[in-house]
């Protein structure tokens, strides 16, 4: 049995009570709870909507604190689901060509002059392979309507891993060269460190952002 528009509105209010942030998450509640309430009705359960909705969130979630716990376990669900991707993508890159790149991008390093010239076109290819996945995530982030103050959890989760590899570049230049300007320490310097140094760094950047645009085709379902 169908409910009213004015039903529907109610428990979409009721639901917000719950503090929900991931739509996901919120809707696959709702619509569980929605269909259980539809079913009562069928059922001949006739009560005004609030003594229906009570009913069935205490028989199937065991009231506010078994929502709460169900949430949470969604959450951390997914949060394993997609380190355990990134794990897996990351793993599958790092095989022996992967092996055999970083060797070889560390052997040209020892050859390289240690001059500002090589650091800086070093700094700008890691800020340029740590920009690249980030712009995949954000424009192939699949278009999802959101209640107000609601978030993606795919989105949010995919983005923030997204974001690691500028965070990175930002520790190296903010911290270290903040700290090594700061005390004077010179080898804390990035304008100091050894073009061996950056040249594995740049094949971690690449295999973490290849990575990262593979975990994006998984999730987001993009085809190849």
């Amino acid at each position: 049995m169908s409910l009213t528009t004015r039903e529907l509105d109610w428990i979409n209010k009721r639901m917000d009570w719950y503090g929900i942030k991931f739509q996901e998450i919120f809707d696959e509640i709702a619509d569980h709870i929605i269909s259980a309430i539809e079913v009562e009705r069928a059922a001949g359960d006739q009560r005004t909507i609030d003594n229906v909705f009570d009913k069935v969130t205490e028989r199937d979630f065991g009231g506010y604190l078994g929502v709460d716990k169900i949430v949470t376990a969604y959450e951390r669900a997914y949060r394993s689901r997609i380190t355990k991707g990134l794990l897996e993508n990351f793993k599958f890159y790092l095989k022996r060509p992967g092996v055999v790149a970083v060797m070889l991008f560390a052997l040209v390093g020892f050859y390289l002059p240690r001059t500002k010239v090589t650091v800086l076109i070093m700094l700008s290819g890691l800020l340029l392979t740590a920009i690249i996945p980030l712009v995949y995530a954000y424009r192939n982030s699949p278009r999802i309507t959101l209640d107000q103050g609601k978030q993606s959890i795919i989105e949010s989760y995919m983005k923030t891993r997204a974001l690691f590899l500028l965070t990175l570049i930002n520790l190296i230049l903010c911290l270290f060269g903040g700290a090594a300007r700061t005390w004077d320490i010179v080898f804390l310097n990035p304008i100091n460190y050894h073009p061996v140094i950056y040249m594995v760094l740049f094949v971690f950047f690449i295999i973490y952002g290849l990575s990262i645009i593979r975990l994006c085709r998984q999730e987001f379902k993009i085809a190849k």
